[in-house]
């Protein structure tokens, strides 16, 4: 007897595949459009004084060029983390740096919203990598206590950045992301502590990342201070026109003060670079 099979719903024709394809990349490619040409949710003092003044392709000149602060930055930090080969995270961070430097090229070049969105999230997610370089160097980066941290710091996060997205409230930004540095450096600065206090000279890479990102910080905030007053400097020669490329430099050099700090608690925990050898002695004799 012949068996009888069910029957089988017809295929999609060939035409229709690729109408529905084509529908989906037009409709992406829509969505980004409308993203290029949105504009960004801030604007700095070059934008406001000096907008395109040397192309007309580019909006803010300086600000843009002093991005090459974070690529020298990000390639000196992934070869050096290859070269050493430090955990994955510490070249995750400066790829991600070489992101942040190439979105935030684009974001004083255009001034528009895909720009800014490609500076600030790059940005975010290499905060979120800080806490992965520190995994196992103090008790709340340890398990089982680091599976809560994480997911406390990152929900926050999370939230953070749903409510900027929807509200385009920029402060809700830079709260999250001063939240991320705030909370992996105060842990980074009592990490291994048999290496000393806070104050001991083993940590002065850190307080170097912490004199950096104040100062650069401190000249980011008076930018925007002078913004908000309408106060922003007209010629290139007053000191203040320079806030934000100084930003960019010292946050370049911030991160790389930091970044060699968590690497050199790594090496000395692995029994690398010098200081291990007397680190595991240390731990033997108490």
């Amino acid at each position: 007897p012949h068996k009888i099979l069910p029957p089988q719903r017809p295929l999609a024709s060939p035409r229709r595949s690729v109408g529905r394809r084509m529908a989906a990349a037009a409709w992406i490619a829509a969505g980004m459009l409308e993203l290029w040409r949105a504009p960004s949710n801030v604007e700095w003092c070059e934008a406001k004084t000096h907008a395109y003044l040397h192309s007309e392709h580019v909006a803010e000149f300086w600000n843009t060029v002093s991005n090459s602060a974070f690529l020298v930055a990000g390639a000196l930090g992934l070869r050096r983390a290859l070269h050493l080969r430090l955990p994955w995270a510490f070249a995750y961070c400066d790829a991600m740096l070489l992101v942040v430097g190439l979105g935030s090229m684009l974001f004083h070049a255009r001034r528009n919203y895909i720009g800014e969105l490609l500076d600030e999230l790059p940005m975010s997610a290499m905060a979120a990598g800080y806490f992965l370089c520190i995994n196992d160097l103090h008790w709340l980066t340890s398990l089982p206590t680091r599976v809560a941290t994480h997911g406390i710091v990152f929900t926050v996060v999370g939230c953070g950045w749903v409510c900027y997205v929807v509200l385009h409230i920029y402060e809700m930004f830079t709260v999250t992301f001063t939240l991320q540095i705030l909370v992996v450096a105060l842990i980074s600065l009592k990490a291994v502590p048999e290496l000393g206090g806070s104050f001991c000279p083993s940590r002065w890479l850190w307080w170097a990342f912490f004199a950096a990102v104040m100062t650069g910080k401190g000249l980011w905030e008076f930018e925007r201070f002078l913004h908000r007053r309408g106060g922003c400097p007209a010629a290139a020669s007053d000191p203040r026109f320079w806030l934000h490329p100084a930003w960019h430099v010292l946050a370049a050099t911030a991160h790389t003060f930091w970044m060699r700090y968590a690497s050199a608690l790594v090496l000395r925990q692995q029994g690398r670079e010098g200081g291990g050898a007397s680190l595991q002695s240390k731990k033997k004799s108490s």
